[in-house]
């Protein structure tokens, strides 16, 4: 009878035992802490202009500390709520931020990718960050919106973006989705919208090069001439007779200004620029 209760006692000192091992390799780990889980990660917008704040959200579980760092020193964060902060660059070019939730035991951390760009012109190639014949569409987009008209070419094999409050109009290839031309207007310009009315576009107000602007006093054609040289070619256009075109073919460029002959450029301010 004694031996019955002794064995009694061992098994419940023994079930007991693994009630407690099962107890502790459930928790988390030895200190007590819980996981941290790190949920996401997610930027209201990935590329975006110098000037521009980008906000950054995360969700987690099981951390009490958030460090919120970039090893891009032009980059600034400022925490606007608990799971919330605010990103600025003051240069352009590409930041990595990193986002670290932690407790006392565990921590995890993720990444993400933000891109900043420049306004105007950068080696008659690049304009408000777009490279021609290299980025798309989506690109346009998510630097600049939804442009305030889309026409097509035509021949229906390229489509035009319109932007008028920013001066500014990009011609897309269909198949490709590809930036092939991209140009920069003054408000001698306008375009026709689907609801057939007339839309001005305003002065492009960023350099085009050089420190030229469109429509400008201080730009001049003769500045133009005395940088790159005389044109390829020289043209008027058809639907104003004062209307004259200088293209440069190595560099790809197109200039427009008013003037009584083609080869007078001399003080005639530039009213169009364009490279493709």
């Amino acid at each position: 009878m004694r031996k019955k209760i002794t064995n009694k006692i061992s098994k419940s000192i023994l079930a007991l035992c693994l009630i407690s091992m099962l107890s502790i390799s459930c928790s988390s780990d030895s200190s007590g802490d819980p996981d941290v889980v790190f949920t996401s990660l997610t930027a209201s917008k990935t590329f975006l202009y110098t000037e521009e704040t980008v906000y950054l959200s995360f969700d987690g579980t099981g951390y009490e500390n958030v460090i919120v760092s970039s090893t891009n020193p032009s980059v600034t964060i400022t925490k606007a709520t608990s799971t919330l902060y605010e990103i600025k660059s003051t240069l352009a070019g590409a930041a990595n931020v990193y986002v670290e939730l932690s407790n006392n035991s565990n921590k995890e951390f993720k990444n993400i990718t933000l891109n900043f760009y420049e306004h105007g012109v950068k080696d008659y190639t690049t304009v408000e960050g777009i490279k021609v014949n290299y980025d798309g569409s989506a690109k346009v987009l998510s630097l600049l919106g939804e442009p305030d008209y889309k026409s097509d070419s035509t021949s229906g094999t390229s489509e035009y973006w319109h932007y008028g409050s920013k001066g500014l109009k990009f011609t897309i290839t269909k198949s490709s989705s590809v930036v092939d031309q991209i140009d920069m207007y003054s408000s001698n310009y306008y375009f026709i919208n689907g609801a057939n009315e007339q839309i001005t576009y305003t002065n492009y107000p960023y350099e085009i090069g050089n420190s030229w602007k469109v429509n400008n006093n201080n730009t001049t054609m003769d500045l133009v001439v005395n940088q790159l040289g005389l044109p390829t070619l020289k043209s008027t256009s058809t639907t104003s007779l004062t209307n004259r075109l200088y293209q440069y073919s190595t560099q790809k460029l197109v200039f427009r200004f008013y003037s009584d002959s083609e080869d007078n450029y001399t003080g005639k301010k530039i009213i169009y620029f364009s490279t493709y």
